[in-house]
């Protein structure tokens, strides 16, 4: 079959169309639609890392449900220790206290005096220094009571013993307290 003059134009017409037609096909496709692809991959990753974040804050969130008895357990505890830690000075619910203490322990106080107060961000510690005699015995219980106070929150920061060659028994003891109180904290607007 042999092709005349016309049908090998219109062939070679058609051939170049079509040539025209792909190229012009692949330019627009990496040209414009490379744009539109990179846009949307941009975004793809972006979303992807916001569902990750999202996921992550669901697992925290689950993890929270989950030690829900426990944060509850946790802040009995802090209700607790604020009630052991007034909002005042309270001194005389301090003195009242640690007339309590001595009584029990048999430990004979001399001196009770306020030290300078120390401000924290939450907290104020109230110190007080107490001149005292007592036996080894008496000291030890007085020391534990005093740390161990389920009523007030208290520290012994430091103390002193020493002899009495009068009475061997009896020893003169210097004991640095401090008590604490919250600090109302403003919130502002």
């Amino acid at each position: 079959m042999t092709l005349d003059e016309q049908t090998k134009k219109t062939l070679g017409v058609g051939l170049f169309i079509a040539i025209f037609i792909i190229v012009g096909f692949g330019y627009f496709h990496l040209q414009i639609l490379q744009d539109h692809y990179k846009r949307n991959e941009n975004q793809k990753k972006t979303l992807n890392e916001e569902i990750k974040k999202l996921r992550e804050n669901l697992k925290e969130i689950e993890e929270a449900e989950r030690d829900r008895p426990r944060i509850e357990e946790m802040r009995k505890i802090v209700e607790e220790a604020s009630q052991r830690l007034p909002s005042s000075p309270d001194a005389p619910g301090f003195y009242q206290e640690l007339i309590r203490i001595l009584r029990l322990t048999g430990v004979q106080p001399r001196r009770v005096d306020p030290v300078q107060t120390r401000n924290a961000v939450l907290y104020t510690e109230i110190p007080y220094k107490i001149t005292a005699t007592c036996r080894y015995h008496e000291f030890g219980q007085f020391l534990n009571l005093i740390e161990e106070n389920q009523r007030r929150f208290m520290r012994v920061k430091s103390f002193s013993i020493s002899n009495n060659d009068n009475r061997p028994s009896i020893h003169p003891a210097t004991i640095d307290i401090s008590t604490f109180m919250f600090n109302k904290i403003i919130k502002t607007p």
